[in-house]
């Protein structure tokens, strides 16, 4: 099936900017809306293949580019700061902003399916309860951090002194210090080799201006806040019981622990009585879209949603 590529634009829930995003529109009668949130330091843009492809086989795909991130920041000065209070809340109304929008726009009464990665599938996470899709895909995600308290305190104590924007190395070497271990430990040409298998996406990744940009420690402590929030008894209590969940992860992935993150939340979801299921690709990394795995993730992601 053919399909076109439109931008769209809606208004953030920060009353400031602008949403811009992105729909594929196929040729014909759609089966359903994918609606996808991209994650930490990157843009919706690097989703064109999958996007793409769902909407060959009839998808209405869409997303926008988060606060803080791609061209709805207003400027490269804003690329990494999200807001200067209530970042993680913001993030995640703007995915029922943005959903809302598309759907009164092409007004189709079709099922409606969410998909986040990384920091957006805690974005997604966050939004479930208001968002209400027929069916969650969560990629790449991690489950409780027992240091967040900790790390929200420290960032609290250098925004006193250094400023909300300020890029904290020594917040950033916390956070993601350890990721390179199992890769050859990175090196200043091939600084994030845990992101994926493949070479060339890495350069790309790194050649990309809206891939590159430091999280601000402001930023940090929304991406903390989100991580904590979504995996505290009162989100597993409160995930809407009559919505299917799919968690994906590359087996190499350390965001999620190597599994045993994105195990945990599987596990706690159905603990509290929801149906939820989980997959691991086998010597994946972080970005399995963007891995030695892509055809098996987007084969078993169209088996979910026909499911």
């Amino acid at each position: 099936m053919s399909y076109s590529k439109k931008e769209f634009f809606a208004p953030s829930s920060d009353g400031i900017h602008t949403l811009s995003g992105v729909v594929y529109l196929p040729e014909g009668k759609p089966c359903g809306y994918l609606h996808v949130v991209h994650g930490m330091t990157e843009h919706i843009g690097r989703y064109d293949r999958f996007m793409s492809d769902m909407a060959e086989v009839g998808y209405i795909c869409f997303g926008f580019d988060n606060l803080g991130h791609g061209r709805t920041a207003r400027d490269d000065g804003e690329l990494g700061f999200i807001a200067k209070k209530g970042g993680s809340e913001l993030l995640a109304r703007d995915v029922k902003i943005f959903s809302d929008a598309v759907r009164k726009e092409y007004g189709e009464e079709i099922p409606y399916f969410l998909l986040g990665h990384s920091m957006g599938s805690f974005i997604v996470r966050a939004a479930a309860k208001e968002v209400h899709p027929d069916k969650l895909i969560v990629m790449g995600t991690a489950g409780k951090n027992p240091a967040a308290g900790a790390g929200l305190m420290l960032i609290a104590l250098i925004k006193l002194f250094c400023g909300e924007r300020h890029f904290s190395p020594l917040i950033d070497k916390i956070a993601f210090g350890s990721y390179n271990e199992r890769f050859g430990g990175g090196s200043a040409d091939d600084p994030k080799p845990w992101l994926t298998n493949d070479a060339e996406v890495r350069k790309k990744y790194y050649a990309d201006k809206f891939c590159t940009f430091n999280f601000s420690v402001s930023a940090m402590g929304d991406l903390i806040r989100l991580i904590k929030d979504v995996n505290c008894k009162a989100w597993y209590e409160s995930f809407p019981k009559d919505v299917s969940l799919l968690l994906v992860s590359g087996s190499d992935d350390p965001v999620g622990g190597y599994g045993n993150g994105v195990r945990e939340v599987c596990e706690g979801v159905k603990d509290h009585g929801a149906d939820a299921s989980c997959i691991l690709y086998d010597g994946a990394r972080h970005e399995i879209l963007n891995d030695i795995t892509y055809n098996k993730v987007k084969e078993d992601i169209l088996k979910f949603l026909h499911g």
